[in-house]
């Protein structure tokens, strides 16, 4: 099962870590957990355009995990309240998600399993959506009315230079002209297609002047021509929630593979993806039922599958053909064409609940306004309310860890009064050493493990400091009691807070934090501890049982301390503000109509950022640190004369681990077979190292002067047959030789390749070469060019498969037989090594 981060960043990228995340959403001044505004339980927790502004209409809200769509409300626009003579709008879009959690120990089989939900309320209603795509500056970027020359001469140049131009700001927003086509054209010696765009973004007085003196007008609304980048120039694509349609029409954004029918893995049932059956290049259209989704596991990963009617484009005189595929569907490999959605307007509870995958689109925020006073006015934020609850009864067997599983985040649980260790140098050996300090009882999250000559393991605990690992209790995220969660029953509260008679189920919240030390707590002291962000870890970890502020209308029980509330203040304004918002609950209520569902009124609800919390480890292929400890112990054996793995050699095998994991967790092109992952990490270990620095895994450039590069180069060569060889290999223009050397996994070389390697990963590696040596880009190279024999034609699947296990031909996928033996070696190391610390398959 995979999990994912509810939103991305401001740049449309993945938090660094769910600390990140959680701090971003702590900004948040309402809809904290457990206590909401008004002294109201609060069961979830919002994001709002205060923290996430980008998640308005930019990047989207996304499904937290693997799981199925089972209910939900899409409004064809914002609902309206009135109060004291404004009208208010606001959402009650949703969408309910049911998730599987499953994980089974490798060694008994037994599993740990409940079914919980994801809710998202207060989405953007559907006639709010983008229904194009919108281009976003990254940077400062030159407008201009009309077009410079293409390889323009000296006279053109000239005329060029004097062409009025504008720069826009950085965040402008543009829309394409799509009745005009791009034209050619250059700045600055370099060659752009540029497109013609109407400005969207408002821009100041002081700018639209500015640009006027220059010749250049930029209102909004205006078009100009600029030049298409993608280092100044982001596209925002419209992302639709596809589980609001029934029939699907799409286009794979990438080279896909289609399947056969799934067949099953005997131990777990599962159903698992077919045999490759067809290629299917980028631009293929298909069809597809989104009732009839499924998710197929491939290896270690639940991939969303539809079986697809196919066809694919014409490409280079090659005619399209047609056909039916099992295909994987998931957002980031369609696009997904504009249909009618199904059911607007209604709570809609899905007969056939539609697959959706972790990290795939839910929606946008939804516009809240409320009112700001009792006299009127109005208060307006976008917003969507994150909650996760369950009802199945086995949830207590997964806290207990009852199945023993292992494995993701991992914990040292310390005790107090432990000796603390330093690690010192002695005779060039490290050597660890008692000091008078004392550890205290703490839970230290993803502990560094070291050993000594003498194999004793320590447990690092805080910096520089280390207590012998038998000292202490080793935990896995799947303990999830023994690192602290605790279950609060609140299923009598009605929720209120009520400032004169705190009701038990709060004193029961926050009873850990008696601040006067007599048992006795205030409204106020309830108040404080639970708003206090240095009590947000205990509290997060808190699973509390309480009646769902979804369930009931405002006429029912739960709801008497409204009338309380008015007779006690006892005023006319007041009284209008309640009915006001006994109307709203009236219209967000869901949870009992949708009888269907068969959900309590009384659920066990987690914090969000603790399931992210939970469950971050578990997408992983390689566990990284023990993979880097245990290389770490037979680094110097994979040949004679091998230098000590410095700490920067250390820092790139880390990252270089890291991104094998990620890339599978977000590709299903390729499985990952453990066999072709060890000869991939052999032939990286061999072609990164730098051996004048020492440095193992590095992500510098070929080793060389500019003139050892001379034999790549289409001027510079020695030999008629050189200066040919790399001509047909795309170095056409001096310089080029030593521009396009080997960089990356498997240093990468020729410029043909730089730009076979942009057309696939959607980089600019031709114009800006460097960053193929970036490990962030160079593992996919590596994967992607190694499974498709893109460097020498063949492939890592005519070596290494279910029939043969040839290590030393492998070589011929990147360079003849140059090392073959060696590299060999390697592969049979890394082998043993992935065995003991990775999921990998060794299925083909």
């Amino acid at each position: 099962m995979k999990f994912a981060f509810p939103i991305l960043t401001a740049t449309g990228e993945e938090f660094k870590d769910v600390k990140a995340l959680t701090a971003l959403i702590n900004g948040e001044q309402s809809g904290h957990y457990l206590l909401g505004n008004h002294n109201k339980w609060h069961g979830g927790i919002h994001i709002s355009d205060k923290s996430a502004p980008w998640c308005k209409d930019k990047y989207p809200v996304r499904a937290m995990a693997d799981g199925k769509v089972v209910a939900f409300r899409m409004m064809k626009d914002y609902l309206t309240s009135e109060f004291q003579g404004e009208s208010l709008r606001y959402s009650n879009c949703f969408c309910l998600v049911q998730h599987e959690y499953c994980e089974v120990n490798a060694e008994t089989k037994a599993k740990n399993e409940f079914t919980f939900y994801s809710l998202y309320m207060h989405l953007l209603p559907w006639d709010q959506y983008q229904s194009t795509e919108k281009l976003v500056l990254k940077k400062g970027w030159n407008a201009r009315n009309s077009v410079p020359h293409a390889n323009p001469d000296a006279e053109q140049q000239r005329v060029d230079a004097a062409l009025p131009r504008f720069t826009l700001p950085k965040n402008t927003e543009l829309e394409m002209d799509s009745n005009t086509p791009p034209q050619k054209g250059s700045v600055g010696g370099k060659e752009y297609d540029f497109i013609k765009v109407t400005i969207k973004s408002k821009l100041s007085n002081t700018q639209m002047k500015e640009a006027e003196k220059a010749g250049v007008v930029v209102s909004q609304g205006s078009s100009v021509w600029i030049a298409n980048s993608p280092a100044a120039v982001e596209v925002i694509k419209p992302n639709l929630p596809t589980w609001l349609f029934d029939q699907i029409e799409a286009e794979l954004l990438t080279n896909m593979v289609g399947r056969a029918d799934p067949g099953v893995d005997g131990p777990t049932g599962r159903p698992v993806v077919g045999k490759k059956s067809v290629s299917l290049p980028a631009g293929t259209k298909l069809q597809y039922d989104a009732h009839q989704l499924e998710f197929h596991w491939d290896g270690d990963k639940a991939r969303k599958m539809a079986r697809c009617k196919y066809v694919t484009p014409s490409v280079d005189g090659v005619p399209s053909s047609c056909g039916v595929a099992w295909v994987c569907v998931e957002d980031k490999y369609i696009k997904a064409n504009t249909l009618p959605p199904s059911h607007l307007g209604e709570l809609y509870v899905l007969p056939s609940p539609v697959a959706i995958a972790a990290g795939e689109t839910i929606g946008y925020l939804g516009l809240v306004e409320t009112p700001s006073s009792l006299i009127g006015g109005k208060k307006s934020k976008h917003q969507v309310h994150l909650e996760v609850f369950t009802q199945d009864p086995r949830l207590d067997d997964v806290l207990a860890n009852k199945a023993g599983t292992k494995g993701g985040a991992t914990y040292a649980k310390v005790p107090a009064e432990l000796v603390l260790y330093e690690k010192k140098k002695q005779d060039g050996k490290d050597l660890w050493v008692a000091t008078a300090d004392k550890s205290q009882e703490e839970l230290v999250e993803s502990p560094t493990l070291e050993k000594d000559a003498a194999k004793q393991e320590w447990v690092c605990v805080s910096s520089g400091k280390y207590v012998k690992k038998e000292s202490v209790e080793l935990l896995s995220q799947h303990d999830w009691l023994k690192i602290g969660f605790k279950k609060v029953d609140g299923s009598g509260s009605d929720g209120y807070l009520d400032p004169d008679a705190p009701p038990a189920f709060f004193t029961d919240l926050v009873k850990s934090f008696d601040s006067d030390g007599n048992g006795e707590l205030n409204s106020d002291e309830i108040q404080v501890a639970l708003q206090n962000i240095s009590n947000a870890e205990k509290l997060h970890k808190l699973i509390v049982k309480h009646p769902s502020e979804w369930y009931e209308k405002s006429s029912a029980s739960s709801y008497l301390w409204l009338d309380k509330l008015m007779t006690k203040i006892g005023l006319p304004d007041f009284d209008q503000l309640v009915d006001h918002e006994k109307q709203r609950i009236d219209k967000l209520e869901w949870m009992q109509s949708a009888a269907k569902l068969k959900l309590d009124k009384a659920v066990w609800h987690f914090s969000p950022m603790k399931m992210v919390i939970k469950e971050e480890g578990f997408d992983w292929l390689i566990n990284v640190d023990e993979f880097v400890l245990k290389y770490k112990e037979m680094h110097m054996s994979f040949s004679a004369g091998t230098p000590a793995l410095s700490s920067q050699s250390e820092k790139n095998l880390r990252k270089l681990i890291a991104n094998i994991n990620k890339y599978y967790a977000n590709n299903s092109l390729y499985k990952a077979n453990l066999y072709q992952i060890a000869y991939m990490l052999a032939t990286a270990r061999h072609e990164t190292y730098h051996f004048v620095s020492g440095e193992y895994f590095s992500e510098k450039p070929e080793v060389g002067s500019v003139s050892y590069f001379d034999k790549y180069d289409p001027i510079l060569a020695d030999t008629p047959k050189r200066r040919e060889r790399a001509i047909l290999n795309g170095n056409t223009v001096e310089g080029d030789g030593y521009k396009y050397r080997g960089r990356g996994c498997v240093h990468l070389t020729w410029k043909k390749n730089y730009q076979r390697a942009k057309d696939n990963i959607g980089i600019d590696f031709v114009n800006f070469p460097e960053k193929a040596a970036d490990f962030d880009y160079a593992v996919s190279i590596m994967i992607w060019g190694m499974e498709e024999g893109i460097f020498t034609g063949s492939s890592l699947d005519d070596y290494i498969n279910e029939s043969s296990m040839n290590y030393v031909s492998a070589r011929k996928i990147i360079n003849g037989n140059d090392a073959a033996a060696l590299i060999a070696s390697y592969a049979e190391k890394f082998q043993s090594l992935l065995e003991v610390t990775s999921i990998a398959s060794k299925e083909f």
